[in-house]
This record gives C-alpha cells, structure tokens and sequence, in this order.
C-alpha cells in the first residue's frame, strides 16, 4: 500500500504542475501533506517534519541560491555578460565559429539563465553568421546547447544547486564534475551544430533588418561601455575556484592554509565573495545598483528557493517512511543500473512540466532519502539529475519557446533543432556520468 500511495502521489505531483498549473510550490507541499498522511505518518508530528524539511533545505543552500542570481543579474545589467561573451568569441574566432558559441554559451550560462543568456547573445550570433557566412541554425543550435548544458550541471546556477543540497553533494565538487560532464557535451553538439544534419539541412544564414542591425550595434555599444574583460570574469571564476579547492584541500582542523580554503571555501561564503566583487562592476555606485538590482535579483531567487525548500520538505516526509527501501528494492531486483533512476525520473518530470529547475528539485526531493540504498554517491545522483533534466526540452519549455522564436524556426525544425539535440545532450552525459560512477 505505500508503494501505492507513492506511485499515486507522483501521478498527482506531475498532473497539478504539468496539466492543472498549479505552481510546484503549493503542488509540493499538498502532496507532502497527502503522502504522509496516507503513509500512516501521525498527524500531530506531519507539519513538524515537513516543516524541518523546508528549513533545512534553506539552511544548506538559501543563501548560495540568492548570491548566485545577484551575480548573474549585475553581469547582465552592467553589460558584464557580453563583455565575457564577446571576449571567448574573439579568441576562438570566427572560423570555428560554432565551437566559440557553445563555449560562449557553456560559460555565459554558468551564473545567467540560459533564456537571458540566449536573449544576449542571440545578436552577436546573427552578426556572426552574416560576416563569416555561417548557417543561422548551426549557431542557434550550439548557442543553445552550450547555454542549457551548463545552467543544469554547473553551480550556482539554482537548479544544480537545489539538488546537490537536497541530495547532501558538497557543491565544489559539483562544480567540478559538472564542468568535467560539460565538456564532451559541448563539444558533441558543436559537432552536430557543424554536421551536414543541421549545416547541410538549414545552409541559410541570418538575415539583416533594421532591428537586428540595431541590436548588433547596441550590443557592441554595451560591450564598449562594460567593465573590463579581467573584472566580467572575477565574480564566476573566483567562487568557482575557491569552492574548489575548499572541496579537496580545505580543513577547518588543518593548518593554517587549509582553515583558511575551508572558510573562504565554504559555497555561500565564496558566493558573497563574489557578489562583492560584482560591485565592482558598474561605473559608480548608487541607490539603484546597491538596492534595486539587489532587490530584483532576491524576488527572482525566491520562486526557486521557496521551490526547492517544499522539495526539502516533501524529501523529509519520504525519509520518514520505508518507501525508499521499498523503491531502491524494486528497481535493482528489475536489474536497472542506480545510476538511471534519476535521470528517467528527471526526464519524465521535464517531459511532462517543462522546467529544468523543477525537475532537478523535485526528483532530488523524492529519491534524496533513496541514496543509501540505491549506492549512488550524492554528486553522481545530482549530474545524473541534470542529465535528465535537460532532455526532451519541448513545446512546454519556456526555453524551447524563447529559441523558437528569436532563432526564426518554424515547430517543426525546433523539434529537430532543440528537442532532438536536448535528447542527445543528455544521452552524452550519461554516458560521462556512468564513467565517473565507476570512480565515485
């Protein structure tokens, strides 16, 4: 009967978020509620625990959530972003134009959501079609790779940090496995973005109107008038790097260098590091960047955080029933490999709601507590998430929707062109992922 109750609660979970749009925070906390009160867990104790999940989830990664978005936000209002863009673009150059987009995209997207990210440099892409005369498509097609790759597997974009907190994965090293799992997947769909299947199938290249060639120009323009090349890059790389190293050489009982990596290390500590040096960034301080920035970037972050802590809460609740034992019995006596679990759960949860964020959430909510027995290291549970959560990127894809439409596709050629690519994406990670799983 639990298992019943579990399977019904997932069906319910997906059919309030995907058919009857009610928003995954309340769908999550409704369904906590539902399982655990079917799952004979005591009424008078059910609020406490899902409760306790919720805090403790925000305990672990509220803050790393909010200074990750408050970095993403200056390097776009501040032209941060493009300058970045603009600087990877001229050193790989135009003549392997489609590798220099996917790498582009690979790092823009590592603090920016890949939709702002695709509205950035969607112009610079048309230019570079028109000059070196390349296939639109073959640029849109590694742009968006490149951009959807790294905001699923790399902190602190939200997604890949919800789940490495509700998984217990220490964030560095998802950061670094996550660009380890990124690489050969950039560099297959720069490959298939350059193949005669794209190329060959879409030889047409961006046309030039009145907007895009004001659009080109304001990008240049904001390019121009951006922070240095040097200061754009500093609040990525230095969290990144000092998360890092905190993650295989920090010790906050070691010597003196080692106290020092733990604490600097530590992920919301390195993140505010950075937020700092995001102040670095616009021309002058004042009201507007000290406190409206700041204050629009917290009302984005609290969607995905108030998510990922009912996802917290929902986990608890799991945690309190034999249903994981249950679970992990069922699918390795039918001889599925652990390492699959999550990543078919995230990519039907994608397939049926459309978001990479929920997806990673939720799934690492249910089977978090599943861990133990499935034998799955907590970073080899949130990569193989990702891997999911990314695939079959379709017609209730905010993103699929936002690529259709500045790429000028028709649903058709999206469907090969983002759909198709997102599938193999997450089919070459996989296969990276299980490698690694061999290691971990």
């Amino acid at each position: 009967m639990l298992l019943f109750w579990f399977v019904l609660s997932i069906v319910l979970l997906i059919v309030m978020i995907s058919k009857l749009k009610i928003h995954a925070f309340l769908s999550l906390l409704t369904i906590a509620l539902f399982f655990g009160v079917c799952a004979g867990i005591p009424m008078e104790e059910l609020p406490g625990i899902i409760a306790g999940g919720f805090g403790g989830t925000m305990t672990s990664i509220g803050i790393v959530i909010v200074c990750g978005v408050v970095i993403g936000s200056f390097l776009e209002y501040t032209g941060g972003a493009q300058k970045i863009a603009d600087a990877i673009l001229k050193l790989i150059g135009i003549k392997r134009a489609t590798y220099a987009t996917s790498v582009t995209g690979a790092f823009v997207s590592i603090p920016v959501f890949c939709d702002s990210g695709f509205v950035i440099l969607n112009p610079i892409i048309k230019g570079l079609s028109r000059r070196g005369k390349i296939p639109y498509a073959s640029l849109v097609v590694a742009l968006m790779a490149g951009l959807l790759c790294t905001h699923s597997f790399v902190p602190p974009t939200p997604g890949p940090v919800a789940a490495a907190g509700l998984y217990g994965a220490e964030i560095g090293q998802v950061m670094f496995y996550g660009l380890i799992v990124s690489i050969p997947v950039v560099i297959v769909c720069s490959i298939w973005a350059n193949s005669r299947f794209v190329k060959g199938a879409f030889p047409e290249y961006a046309q030039e109107s009145a907007a895009d060639a004001e659009q080109e120009a304001e990008f240049r323009k904001v390019v121009e008038h951006a922070p240095s090349t040097f200061l754009s890059f500093i609040p990525i790389v230095l969290p990144i790097l000092l998360i890092i190293l905190d993650s295989f050489f920090g010790n906050p009982e070691g010597n003196i260098i080692q106290a020092i990596l733990s604490f600097v290390g530590t992920p919301w500590v390195a993140l505010l590091i950075g937020t700092g040096i995001s102040f670095l960034l616009p021309t002058k301080l004042n009201e507007t960047v000290t406190s409206d920035w700041v204050a629009k970037s917290l009302s984005g972050a609290a969607e995905i955080m108030c998510i990922t802590a009912a996802a917290g809460g929902f986990a608890k609740v799991l945690q309190a029933t034999e249903i994981g034992n249950i679970l992990s019995d069922l699918v390795l006596s039918a001889g599925l490999p652990a390492v699959f679990v999550p990543y078919l759960m995230a990519a039907l949860i994608n397939l049926a709601q459309g978001s990479a964020t929920v997806a990673l959430t939720t799934v690492g909510g249910i089977l978090a507590p599943m861990l133990p027995t499935l034998g799955l290291h907590p970073v080899v549970a949130t990569l193989a998430t990702a891997a999911g959560s990314l695939s079959f990127c379709h017609t209730n894809s905010s993103y699929f929707w936002c690529v259709t439409k500045l790429g000028n596709l028709k649903l058709n050629q999206s469907y090969r062109l983002i759909t198709l690519t997102s599938v193999m994406m997450g089919a070459v990670a996989m296969v990276v992922i299980c490698i690694l799983n061999l290691f971990l």
